[in-house]
């Protein structure tokens, strides 16, 4: 009886580990993989020009879309891209939609826990803008304002953790709302990409609203991202933005869209 009961036990567990391997397996997120379904699916992140605008039909276009044409046409497979906002970029990953992120993340330690990030691909310099008017020379010219910011973000983290009494962080789903916040009176001021808000500022007429030089946020740099499984796919990642960088790709692309080759010099590796 004993020795039955443990054949079944045995012959349970085998059934399961055959069922569960394949499933494990399909989990698995390769070049390969990419190569034999024919399609790389991509997010990028929309709301931020000039970095990202539409083309005469509507589909996203710009700097970010034309680095995953170059990352698709390397694997040589199509592309189809998933617009994507600070909010959905994780879930869209981490639910398999997406093979992976182009979503101007910046490696973080914490999304380092969750994600593969990659080399940096791009360079960006955070800065507050606001009324030409307003004073913002240092940290005290904060207190009793309300700044805002894109839920989630690098300038989200910063600008929360500042500390400074009567500061209030008011969150939105993307760059975007956030910088129309402004525009609209919502807000005092808002941190943003100082490329997009000089694009958003000359586009439309702002001529009240200036950059704030004055009090740097931050100068970061964006990375791609994968699943934790998806090593190999990682590193092939790793080799596409190093020869995008040595071969000029990058910052034809960049100057192509921004109008100046990537800040910042030589990328960083890590």
């Amino acid at each position: 009886m004993i020795r039955s009961f443990a054949r079944h036990t045995m012959a349970v567990l085998g059934l399961v580990a055959l069922l569960s391997t394949p499933f494990a397996a399909a989990q698995a997120q390769t070049t390969a993989d990419i190569e034999k379904k024919g399609t790389v699916t991509i997010g990028v992140l929309t709301g931020i020009p000039p970095y990202d605008t539409v083309d005469a039909s509507g589909n996203p276009d710009g700097f970010i879309v034309d680095l995953a044409r170059e990352a698709a046409k390397a694997l040589g497979v199509q592309l189809a891209v998933v617009p994507v906002n600070n909010a959905s970029r994780a879930a869209a990953l981490e639910s398999g939609r997406v093979d992976f992120l182009i979503a101007h993340m910046t490696a973080t330690p914490e999304r380092a826990k969750t994600f593969l990030m990659t080399n940096p691909y791009g360079a960006y310099e955070m800065r507050f803008v606001a009324a030409k008017d307003m004073k913002l020379t240092s940290l005290d010219d904060l207190k009793g304002k309300r700044v805002s910011v894109p839920k989630g973000s690098t300038q989200d983290v910063a600008v929360s953790g500042y500390g400074i009494e009567g500061l209030e962080v008011v969150r939105f789903d993307d760059d975007a709302l956030a910088m129309q916040a402004l525009v609209s009176g919502q807000v005092d001021a808002t941190a943003a990409v100082a490329a997009v808000a000089n694009d958003v500022i000359t586009k439309r007429s702002l001529d009240n609203l200036e950059v704030k030089n004055d009090l740097p946020i931050f100068t970061l740099y964006w990375s791609m991202a994968t699943r934790k499984d998806a090593t190999e796919l990682h590193q092939w990642l790793n080799n596409f933005i190093y020869y995008a960088e040595i071969t000029g790709k990058l910052d034809e692309l960049h100057k192509k869209w921004i109008g100046i080759p990537t800040p910042g010099g030589k990328l960083p590796t890590f």
